[in-house]
């Protein structure tokens, strides 16, 4: 007889094959095997999913999101991510892989995403994971975790300039420019005031 040990461990199913090696006092009836077959009755682990290294520096800064497994597997868990978030692959980041492979007998895993730096003064940004699909595993309820990219930019300078000065009494022009250093991701808005020896309405409109 074969007695079947339990254990906890999420694995394939597996075989028994019993072959006759020697016989004393008689003779095998050809090639003799008889395979027995042990079915798994062990649930597939969990998988949950945990982010290090957030908020990160615009300049090469790096985040690590982890999948841990609630126990080892006898199988290889694989977990496949979905990005989104404001942050945008390549320009704003890059990343290590879109999925996490736990190798068998392992708990954790793990794909990194590293910060993209840009000359550009913009809002921090936000890089968001979730789960979307697991074999040979099952999402510990719904998993998602954000990175957040800190900007490190400095906001441009504004000058401005006017164009069309001296202008003419009967209707002329003038234009005043306001112009950043550099271009940014933001609104930028210049108020101005106005004063001299016009007056606005009498003397000029705007």
């Amino acid at each position: 007889t074969a007695t079947i040990i339990s254990d906890t461990l999420d694995e394939d199913d597996e075989t028994i094959i019993v072959d006759i090696s020697s016989v004393t006092n008689g003779t095998e009836s050809g090639t003799q095997q008889a395979t027995s077959s042990i079915i798994d009755d062990d649930s597939a682990p969990t998988v949950t999913l945990s982010v290090s290294g957030t908020p990160l520096a615009e300049n090469a800064g790096t985040a690590t999101f982890t999948a841990t497994l609630s126990t080892s597997s006898g199988k290889v868990v694989t977990t496949t991510l979905s990005f989104s978030g404001t942050a945008t692959l390549t320009s704003d980041y890059t990343r290590s892989g879109t999925t996490i492979v736990i190798s068998i007998g392992s708990t954790t895993g793990t794909v990194t995403v590293t910060a993209v730096s840009d000359g550009t003064d913009e809002d921090d940004e936000t890089v968001i994971v979730d789960i979307s699909s697991i074999t040979n595993g099952t999402e510990s309820g719904t998993q998602q975790q954000t990175a957040t990219i800190t900007d490190d930019d400095d906001p441009p300078t504004v000058t401005l300039s006017v164009s069309g000065s001296p202008v003419l009494e009967n209707g002329g022009i003038a234009t005043f420019t306001a112009t950043l250093s550099t271009s940014s991701a933001k609104i930028v808005t210049t108020t101005l005031s106005f004063s001299g020896t016009a007056t606005l309405t009498d003397d000029y409109t705007r």
